[in-house]
């Protein structure tokens, strides 16, 4: 195994004070505490999962967590992911980490990952494969340990080369942002501290840690923007650029902060409803706003559904504009797999896949819970001389004849080719057909529960009975449906 590198002592860094005199610049140590608790990193008493990958950054960032636990008394575990292309380097690196863990008597979890496997069945470079693989396994491990954060090596340096590569690709505010602080459970404090301070600070605890070959292999974009690109603008153009860099992401941040906030209040003024795989918007109040606080409300409400905002390309959000721009009613726009954004007259509706519990068995005399989780329906069996005089004029009240219900009572979603008799309809109808008579939205559609047995449908639940199971003069035994609003009393 090829030896780890350990750096000598250095004298502490020091700066020019405002009066001209020199005065040692603040430890990292303390600057680290600092950054910490102006951003709310963590809280006393976290449990703190730490991204170490064997590299001085990560190295670094565990010893201050390791120095600042009893201050905050943080539960600390490591995680390592192997990406398993360097051969025996990613498993010197990985026994690396786990001399580390040992050293520090910290629990280890490792997770190998197949970076190849992943870039051709998805068509991504081996650098993005490798990013999204380290991440899904970070999400992984938060939801295996239930911790509150989990730490990551970023520095300042890391965001120089960040925010330069996003602004070459043509990002937008948040890319020119570069990595946040902290997004959801994971968090950067080493954010604030350059590559040459982490050195100074690891020469100065003779801190151990090891070398990625792949890190000087100009051929993964990420090694020529550091090593090629940034030093010619330098020399050409700026030497100065980390800090113009910083200074740009800095703003674009507080440009994005505020874009996402007036985002949310704006979804709050236009929104009709909201569920975990839906929300619908009002389009009137939607087209009231600039077009890119509409656009950071397509983010917000991708983040709110649990999507990657990444999915929301240039390319899609044009397309949704343009769709509520023209009120293109019955169009939709397909942005992932079972995700779609429509319009419906006066509504832009995101959708997602319903959350289909199959058939849902329906015993006689209960309350079953129905497949949008907002509501039930209630059953009861009585005689026909319990029927009320007069039929409620309430599409959520039902009566059928229970003697013509063959087998056991379900509940079901729609399905292809489906059919049922309509009330007094004299004849047999495609339920799709049905909806379209009905001007039944179509993201209604497809959650519209059926309630249903051997013979077929017996209820489109909420709109119309099956003409087959109608209450006739030789009804002896009613089933009696209601539907039951979730917060009601039965």
């Amino acid at each position: 195994m090829a030896p780890a590198i350990k750096m000598d002592g250095a004298p502490r860094e020091q700066h020019l004070s405002v009066k001209g005199t020199i005065e040692p610049m603040p430890d990292l140590l303390e600057r680290f505490i600092e950054f910490t608790e102006r951003h709310q990193l963590i809280q006393p008493g976290d449990d703190v999962l730490v991204a170490v990958s064997g590299g001085i950054d990560s190295v670094t960032l565990l010893h201050l967590l390791v120095q600042i636990q009893p201050r905050f008394q943080l539960r600390l575990r490591i995680v390592h992911v192997n990406h398993g292309l360097r051969g025996e380097q990613a498993d010197r690196d990985q026994d690396f980490v786990a001399q580390l863990a040992e050293r520090y008597q910290l629990p280890l979890i490792v997770r190998k990952v197949n970076v190849k496997k992943y870039e051709a069945t998805h068509q991504v470079s081996e650098e993005e494969a490798a990013r999204l693989l380290r991440y899904k396994v970070f999400q992984w491990a938060l939801r295996k340990t239930g911790a509150d954060v989990i730490a990551l090596g970023h520095q300042a340096d890391d965001q120089v080369e960040t925010v330069l590569d996003h602004w070459l690709r043509g990002s937008g505010v948040r890319g020119l942002s570069g990595m946040p602080v902290r997004r959801g459970k994971i968090i950067r404090p080493l954010l604030f501290a350059t590559r040459g301070e982490i050195e100074t600070y690891a020469r100065g605890h003779s801190l151990d840690f090891v070398t990625d070959i792949t890190n000087v292999m100009t051929h993964y974009r990420r090694n020529r923007i550091r090593l090629e690109l940034i030093p010619y603008l330098k020399q050409q153009f700026n030497p100065a650029l980390e800090s113009a860099l910083l200074r740009t992401a800095a703003i674009m941040t507080e440009v994005e902060d505020y874009l996402i906030e007036q985002a949310r209040l704006a979804i709050d003024q236009c929104l009709i409803a909201s569920k975990k795989n839906k929300i619908i918007l009002d389009i009137d109040a939607f087209l009231k706003y600039f077009i890119i606080v509409q656009k950071y409300m397509l983010f917000e409400i991708a983040e709110r559904l649990s999507l990657p905002r990444s999915i929301l390309t240039n390319e899609k959000i044009e397309r949704v504009i343009a769709l509520v721009k023209n009120r293109c009613s019955g169009k939709r726009v397909i942005i992932a797999p079972d995700w779609e954004v429509s319009v419906d007259q006066h509504a832009l509706i995101f959708c997602g896949p319903c959350a289909d519990k199959g058939e849902i068995e329906l015993p006689i005399n209960s309350i079953i819970p129905l497949h949008d989780g907002e509501r039930s329906l209630q059953n009861r069996l009585i005689l026909r001389t319990q029927l009320p005089k007069i039929f409620p004029n309430d599409r959520s009240v039902e009566y059928i004849d229970y003697d013509r219900v063959a087998g056991r009572l379900r509940i079901r979603l729609p399905l292809p080719g489906d059919r049922f008799w309509p009330l007094n309809f004299g004849g047999s109808k495609k339920l799709s057909d049905f909806f379209i008579d009905r001007k039944i939205p179509r993201h209604e559609r497809r959650e519209t529960p059926l309630l249903v047995c051997d013979a077929g449908i017996i209820w489109v639940i909420g709109h119309q009975i099956d003409d087959r199971f109608k209450i006739r003069s030789e009804t002896e035994r009613v089933l009696e449906l209601k539907i039951i609003e979730k917060g009601t009393a039965a």
